[in-house]
């Protein structure tokens, strides 16, 4: 499975660019900006530089460090009534840095209420159980396999194929799996 750095140059270098020019327009340092999201400065300026892309986890958490909604750090597309995406167009994206995480082919909008889709294929022996949290709303729905849900402080339930749940995704959640399983996650902005 492809891991982060495998998921495109074209969109590393896109969202690199969009993080330079959030933190500089914010007038923070590559250094205070790298310590606020939690990653390491060499790794954020390769990022910036286009050298290397980003997981899912490390996008949301440099959009809360620099005050912006994770969509601003995506490429947008051009503005149109009518928004189709051919499958060549979709991106490999890596949930997290973890060694053998799972892997999405992602649809991204711009400025519209949905604007990220992911569809995850999930294999058993691939890492999904890290917190996360984010500004908005999820919908997230069970194509194949199961999935294991846990939100902070609440005990976890078991969703099925066919099952969907729809949340505020600022309360830290994580999944589980274990199984090989087929998940479409939506995200709209709050």
């Amino acid at each position: 499975m492809a891991t982060g750095a495998e998921a495109g140059p074209d969109l590393g270098a896109e969202i690199g660019g969009r993080v330079r020019h959030f933190r500089t327009r914010a007038g923070l340092s590559g250094v205070k900006l790298a310590a606020a999201a939690g990653v390491s400065q060499p790794f954020l300026s390769q990022l910036e530089s286009g050298q290397t892309s980003v997981a899912i986890a490390t996008l949301y958490r440099l959009a809360r460090a620099l005050g912006v909604h994770p969509s601003e750090l995506l490429p947008a597309p051009a503005p149109s009534r009518i928004e189709v995406v051919r499958s060549a167009e979709t991106r490999r994206v890596a949930l997290s840095e973890h060694m053998r995480t799972a892997t999405a082919r992602a649809i991204f909008r711009g400025s519209n209420r949905i604007s990220e889709l992911y569809d995850y294929k999930i294999e058993p022996e691939d890492y999904v159980g890290d917190w996360f949290s984010s500004d908005g709303e999820h919908a997230l729905y069970v194509l194949e396999g199961s999935l294991r849900l846990e939100f902070e402080g609440q005990p976890e339930f078991r969703l099925e194929e066919g099952d969907a749940v729809f949340y505020n995704s600022r309360i830290p959640h994580r999944w589980h799996s274990g199984q090989q399983a087929r998940i479409i996650l939506v995200v709209a902005e709050g």
